[in-house]
């Protein structure tokens, strides 16, 4: 629906001598303005919903409806009984892998203890191989016995090979077992965070939606924060939308406070078409500022989208569709038309300031 603006913030009107109502009239000129009427409720620029991120039973409630809030601010706390256990067993874990990294843990100072003795060993075998490396050459020690030292030489430095690889690999399967659990750590640190629900940013506390020892599920809306400065949130028809532009002047008369306009601008126009609302939605910022204004308060606004001085113009009853008109002689004129509005239609061609115009029966 179309409203022309009040003349008490608008502009001054010439009187109209035209007989409107009657069984004829004549065109007339006028200032006139057309504007497109919306719906819509006041809104803080930054508004948003605190939902869960976890699950549980709400404990503690910080802050009260109406109460100032700072980011970071802690609003409610979350309890969860399983919580504290996991993060205690997940601490405990990191803790206890932490300590089996350590050269004197129970895993690593067996493989230590062993690399020791197969050390020792060599050291043994591979003097007995080099004696027995001369004393076959004298023919003091047979063939056999030599090649069993050499073997035996060998065999043991394959085995300190070997004893530092496992050495080696159950460092980084320790290591591998740090990594796991401080990652599981963190993760435990991160979810006993979601229990407590923090502010996202400065502002007011509109609405708490869950009490003291009531159950909140991960996703559910606890309160609704409102921040930043108060614009009008505007329902305008499918119709309409695209005769909006950006910066066009806006007046809004508040339901809190009737027989009153402020006026504003727009300043956003959202571009679709909002299925939930059935409408699409453009938002109005005033140009001053307005005490005791509160969130969720109703309005009605008319939105500037042109205007003319001195338009000729006749009443809206006199035009019949297809844009017609009745002369005095009963007969239909096609005429242009230009700015419409509930009341008055601007006439381009086809009539002037002395045509007579009949009613349509």
């Amino acid at each position: 629906m179309k409203k022309l603006i009040s003349l008490s913030f608008t502009l001054t009107i010439i009187s109209i001598t035209g007989c409107k109502n009657k069984e004829s009239t004549f065109p007339v000129r006028k200032n006139i303005v057309e504007a497109v009427f919306a719906s819509g409720n006041i809104i803080t620029e930054n508004q948003y919903i605190i939902t869960s991120q976890a699950e549980g039973y709400l404990s503690k409630s910080f802050f009260n409806e109406g109460d100032s809030v700072k980011t970071g601010q802690i609003l409610f706390r979350i309890e969860n009984e399983a919580i504290p256990e996991q993060l205690a067993n997940a601490e405990e874990n990191y803790q206890y892998a932490v300590s089996n990294i350590n050269t004197k843990s129970p895993v690593l100072e067996q493989v230590i203890a062993q690399k020791t003795q197969i050390e020792n060993k060599l050291k043994t075998d591979s003097l007995n191989f080099v004696r027995h490396q001369k004393l076959v050459q004298s023919g003091a020690v047979s063939q056999v016995d030599y090649e069993k030292a050499k073997v035996n030489f060998e065999n043991s430095k394959q085995d300190l090979v070997s004893i530092n690889n496992q050495i080696s690999d159950t460092k980084n399967k320790l290591q591998l077992e740090v990594s796991k659990n401080k990652a599981n750590l963190a993760a435990q640190q991160n979810t006993s965070s979601f229990y407590e629900i923090k502010a996202d940013m400065d502002g007011v506390v509109f609405q708490i939606h869950k009490k003291p020892g009531e159950l909140v599920k991960k996703g559910e809306s606890v309160a609704e924060i409102g921040s930043g400065k108060f614009i009008s949130k505007l329902y305008v028809v499918e119709e309409d939308i695209n005769k909006l532009k950006l910066g066009k002047e806006v007046y809004i008369e508040l339901n809190s406070e009737k027989n009153k306009s402020y006026k504003a601008h727009l300043s956003k126009i959202y571009p679709y078409f909002d299925n939930k609302d059935q409408s699409f939605i453009a938002e109005a910022t005033f140009i001053e500022s307005i005490a005791n204004l509160k969130s969720g308060t109703q309005l009605q606004a008319n939105i500037k989208t042109n205007e003319k001085d001195n338009a000729l113009v006749i009443p809206t009853e006199y035009l019949i569709p297809g844009d017609f008109i009745l002369d005095k002689k009963n007969e239909r004129i096609k005429v242009t038309v230009g700015i419409r509005t509930a009341e008055w239609i601007e006439i381009l061609s086809g009539a002037d300031d002395s045509t007579i115009i009949l009613l349509p029966k």
